[in-house]
């Protein structure tokens, strides 16, 4: 049997998150000569010409409305690449990929893949409403983490439709990033260095980092917490940590793009979401780096962080104090602490190397393309010649 064609669908192309990683995937697998290409919402990205040179040109689905009569055209005419391309699955790796993707995989008579990589909490009704319908009808739906499988069963979607795959994290690319200039360097303040890096919206709960901070430097007195990242929340993330008297304490980066050579002139990494966490490229990238992790126990956290082996796992209720009493667990003993990352990175090293993420998504798309006719749909699909 010949290697499946597949098509992989994205909102674009940046580096982080769900989009680098069904980026890496696609490249990865057509680096090995299989039959690998990538369609995006917005042809952007710091992927993008990395992409197109792996898998060749990279297709804009140029959808921008739920429901417009453009929308339907735009669905039309992915069908029909899809058609035209003789693809054997879409693989739809994000919400808009699995709202649109699903009618368009449909009209072409494509086996369609669908993708849970975090909880689906932050979705409105109608968004979720339409995810669920297109993990029923996909062939199957690849999860990243155990506690996503588990959650989605919860609410009815087949066990044995549910695959697990890790995150691929490539540990010799990090170390030689690593090796660059600090993004920063200048403005990190010296003392011992929490890292937290992630979107600063709500739902990450970076404040309660900055609450646990002044409790932190009671006995710690030298401690820092550095933020990486950009969002709404920055204004009053900044607020706080003047309201707190530890201004001077946090460092708001902003955005940046060599994380590796930040995390190397740090202590410690942090990720504290309260829900809707799969599991998390950031908490990869800290072991990765060589840090112990604090991590609340939400969604995939507990299945990288091991509390007191790789890091300190708190409730996803935690309390300032709770955060400060881990936070300070991984600055009393430098040396257990050094401990705990050197087992962080080994374990990213033997789970998460890009040979073992490959290989899964190999051998996941070969097993759906020996698979039945695609899975029916009520939609009436348009005339062959739409679009």
């Amino acid at each position: 049997m010949t290697a499946p064609r597949v098509a992989h669908l994205v909102y674009d192309l940046i580096r982080g998150g769900t989009e680098g990683q069904c980026a890496r995937i696609a490249m990865g697998l057509a680096k090995q000569g299989l039959p690998h290409q990538v369609a995006v919402f917005h042809r952007r990205g710091f992927f993008l010409e990395a992409v197109e040179s792996a898998c060749g040109p990279v297709r804009e689905v140029a959808i921008r409305h739920l429901v417009r009569l453009s929308t339907f055209r735009e669905t039309a005419r992915l069908a029909r690449w899809l058609r035209q391309g003789r693809f054997d699955i879409l693989h739809a790796w994000d919400a808009d990929s699995a709202v649109f993707g699903q009618f368009a995989a449909r009209w072409a008579g494509v086996k369609l893949v669908t993708s849970r990589r975090d909880l689906g909490q932050i979705y409105p009704a109608h968004k979720m409403a339409l995810m669920r319908r297109a993990d029923r009808v996909a062939v199957r739906v690849v999860a990243n983490a155990e506690a996503v499988r588990a959650h989605f069963v919860s609410q009815g979607l087949s066990a044995s439709k549910i695959e697990v795959l890790p995150n691929l994290l490539d540990v010799e690319e990090r170390d030689r990033l690593a090796e660059r200039p600090c993004p920063g360097a200048d403005r990190l303040p010296a003392g011992r260095r929490m890292a937290v890096v992630n979107r600063l919206d709500p739902e990450k709960n970076t404040g309660l980092l900055i609450e646990a901070l002044p409790q932190v430097r009671q006995t710690v007195s030298d401690a820092v917490l550095i933020v990486v990242g950009a969002g709404r929340e920055m204004p009053a993330l900044r607020e706080k940590a003047a309201a707190m008297g530890v201004a001077d304490a946090v460092c708001f980066l902003g955005e940046v793009l060599d994380v590796p050579a930040l995390l190397r002139r740090c202590e410690a990494g942090a990720l504290v979401p309260k829900s809707n966490e799969g599991l998390s490229n950031t908490v990869l990238e800290y072991m990765a780096a060589g840090l112990p992790v604090l991590a609340t126990d939400c969604g995939g956290n507990r299945e990288l962080v091991r509390d007191g082996e790789t890091g300190r796992l708190v409730s996803g209720e935690a309390s300032a104090a709770d955060v400060a009493g881990a936070w300070l667990s991984l600055l009393r003993d430098p040396g257990k602490s050094a401990a705990m990352g050197r087992r962080a990175r080994a374990f990213v090293e033997q789970r998460h190397a890009p040979a073992v993420a490959l290989e899964g998504f190999r051998r996941l798309y070969a097993q759906v393309a020996g698979t039945g006719s695609p899975a029916d749909s009520k939609i009436i699909a348009p005339g062959r010649g739409a679009g």
